[in-house]
Formats: structure tokens, C-alpha cells, sequence
């Protein structure tokens, strides 16, 4: 289970008002704007009650790809992966810049069992990712291992930092 949190939505309504304030003082109230400040500040605390749905094995990729264990990398990973099988939306260029993002490819390709074939596809898209394909098995150690400096040093001499 991931972490919830119990926020305020009249404190947040109040500070997210506050900010409009401090940005435009001299503007009138507004009913539609202070609405709008009570819509930004429902959805923020709706968002913080969710129970997260983070990546995990069985997964289809258009599953994970809607869960919220993803990053602008392993979106593009997962959509060079699959290869056209799932309509995916057309997800831009990214490389992993830090543990964090290698991460979630890594337990993207674990949710999605995808094959080492299937990294392969990955060798033609930069040479950082050149890097990562090559490394493949070697990368998924550390992380298994909790190796994050290892994972973020690796990234930033393959040019991904």
C-alpha cells in the first residue's frame, strides 16, 4: 500500500486564493475564478486520499501504462518496446537521467514481461540507450541489490546526466 494523505481543502483553497492575490492585487473577486481555486484544490486532495496503483508483474502494457509508476523514460521505453501492439500513445524521446527514472523502465519491463529480445529494440534510439541495452542484466543487478549510486553513475557517464 502506498502512502495516502489527509489534506485540508479549505487551507488549500485559502493558500492556492492567496497566491492568485499575491500575483494580481488588484483584481476583483471573481466567483468563477474562486471556483476555479475549489475544483484545483478538490482534485489535489482527491488525488492525495487514492491508494497509488504502482507497477507489478501480470501487467498489460496499456495497464501499466495507465498505473502511476511511470516517467517520461520508461513511457518511451514501454512504447519502443511493445512495438505497436498496444495503441499506446505516441510517447516522445526520453533517457533515464537518474536511478529513479531506470527504475521504473526496470519495473516496467518486470510488469510488461518483456524479454531481452525485446531491449534490444533500444539499441538504435541513442547511445545512451545503446548503453543501457548493452548493460541490461548487469543494471537490473544493481537496482535488485538497492545499487542506486551505481545505477546513477552508470547513467551519467553514458551521457544520461
Amino acid at each position: 500500500m502506498s502512502d495516502q494523505y489527509q489534506i485540508n481543502q479549505m487551507k488549500l483553497v485559502s493558500a492556492i486564493s492567496d497566491e492568485v492575490i499575491r500575483q494580481y492585487p488588484n483584481m476583483t473577486f471573481d466567483p468563477a475564478i474562486y471556483n476555479a481555486c475549489i475544483k484545483a484544490a478538490n482534485v489535489v486532495v482527491d488525488e492525495c486520499k487514492r491508494e497509488k496503483l504502482m507497477a507489478k508483474k501480470g501487467m498489460t502494457v496499456a495497464q501499466w501504462f495507465n498505473c502511476d509508476d511511470t516517467g517520461l523514460s520508461s513511457k518511451y521505453m514501454a512504447y519502443v518496446l511493445d512495438n505497436g501492439t498496444t495503441r499506446l500513445p505516441v510517447a516522445v524521446f526520453e533517457i533515464p537521467h537518474d536511478a529513479d527514472d531506470l527504475g521504473r523502465c526496470i519495473r516496467m519491463v518486470k510488469a510488461c514481461g518483456f524479454r531481452h529480445s525485446d531491449i534490444d529494440r533500444m539499441y538504435s534510439k541513442s547511445n545512451v540507450w545503446r548503453c543501457i541495452a548493452e548493460n541490461w542484466h548487469e543494471l537490473v543487478k544493481h537496482y535488485d541489490k538497492g545499487e542506486h549510486e551505481c545505477l546513477s553513475r552508470f547513467l551519467q557517464l553514458a551521457g544520461g546526466e
